[in-house]
């Protein structure tokens, strides 16, 4: 079988959990299917184990390219609506499949689906309606609303996204195929900074926060809940990991509620240093609005972390053995904080139970093989 996967980011040139997704599951397909992957610009990766197709010989930096969020440009919308014609240019062969990832290449996608004659799916990773917390950007609506119901098929990774898509686009069911992101269970090398170590000697826990500063992930609610949580346990700090446009908003939140002293921001970080703080933390808190999946809870177990997630959390939709809130609901937030830092045996069987079934349920092994059983379906 031949794939034409169309693509937006690969790390380590990723603005977040999407580029990881991609490389992970076209590593994985790539054992079993002869797959390209494209990318609209040249980016100076250096070596994958997959076939890369750069639409660009050059490497040209185009504002809001790593961003998938505002402002939208008139640069990326042209890369966006030329993509499917530089595709052309460069690869040579007739794919059996076309799949691309997220509104980026939905355009390019429909196109290519025409010209091929052959079936197109848009992976759905997230939705404009969830990402803005139902207050989406007009254009990248009504081009996800367009081409979503264009393409032959969607494959949402979660059933929380399926149903937007049904509601918010008016997507037939039919050709909705729900398809869970997979994980690479492995022990990462990681660094731990220095003042992390310090506050850790002098008997400080450390509730952690991963993702965009984004309404789409909820940070606000944390900070919300940090003076319910310090007046039971005083000696906690906050630790928030990412970049976003509501940094400044909660910075104003943090000094209202005068938990400035609490917490700590460190801006977006990658691979030994994001590792390190895992391994520093006593809890993860994904306070996520609308995820559609969540590749940041997984992480956390993978390091060894127990994790608290929102109802509205993709991946919860999964597990069983987890602990859930909701996201609006700060004291049941903030009561389950507590309990997991102040009883340790519950905490450490909580983490192993729930280390366990993500393990058995997330694997990009299966994510591939279900995906290819959907691609035999759909060929018939």
């Amino acid at each position: 079988m031949k794939v034409l996967m169309i693509g937006w980011e690969l790390p380590p040139f990723n603005s977040g959990g999407l580029g990881v997704a991609c490389f992970y599951l076209a590593k994985e397909l790539n054992k079993k299917i002869d797959l390209t992957f494209t990318l609209p610009i040249k980016l100076p990766i250096k070596q994958t184990p997959f076939k890369v197709l750069f639409t660009e010989t050059e490497y040209q930096k185009l504002e809001g390219y790593f961003s998938r969020y505002y402002p939208i440009s008139n640069d990326i919308l042209d890369l966006i609506f030329t993509y499917a014609e530089r595709i052309l240019k460069s690869y040579k062969e007739k794919p059996d499949i076309i799949h691309g990832h997220d509104w980026f290449s939905a355009p390019a996608v429909y196109l290519l689906q025409e010209f091929y004659k052959v079936n197109g799916f848009i992976h759905v990773h997230s939705t404009e309606v969830e990402r803005t917390s139902n207050n989406p950007h007009p254009v990248i609506y009504q081009i996800e609303k367009e081409y979503f119901q264009k393409i032959n098929y969607l494959l949402p990774v979660s059933d929380l996204t399926k149903e937007i898509l049904i509601k918010a686009y008016q997507i037939n069911e039919k050709k909705i195929f729900t398809l869970p992101n997979g994980f690479e269970w492995i022990r990462n090398n990681y660094q731990i900074a220095d003042y992390l170590e310090n506050l850790k000697k002098d008997g400080w826990q450390i509730v952690l926060f991963v993702g965009r500063l984004t309404l789409q992930k909820g940070p606000d609610y944390l900070i919300k809940a940090i003076p319910l949580i310090k007046t039971k346990l005083p000696k906690t700090k906050f630790v928030f990991v990412g970049s976003g446009d509501m940094f400044p908003q909660l910075v104003s939140l943090a000094y209202d509620l005068k938990v400035s002293q609490d917490i700590i921001f460190t801006s977006f970080l990658r691979e030994e240093k994001l590792f390190g703080i895992y391994k520093s933390a006593d809890v993860l808190v994904v306070p996520s609005v609308a995820d559609p999946f969540g590749l940041v809870p997984l992480e956390g177990l993978n390091n060894d972390l127990p994790i608290l997630i929102s109802k509205t959390t993709g991946v919860g939709y999964y597990l069983n053995h987890i602990l859930k809130f909701d996201f609006w609901d700060i004291k049941e937030m903030a009561n389950k904080i507590i309990g997991l830092l102040k009883y340790e045996k519950m905490k450490n069987e909580y983490l192993s139970n729930s280390q366990k079934e993500a393990k058995e349920k997330f694997c990009w092994s299966k994510t591939a093989n279900q995906l290819i059983s959907i691609y035999n379906k759909c060929l018939q």
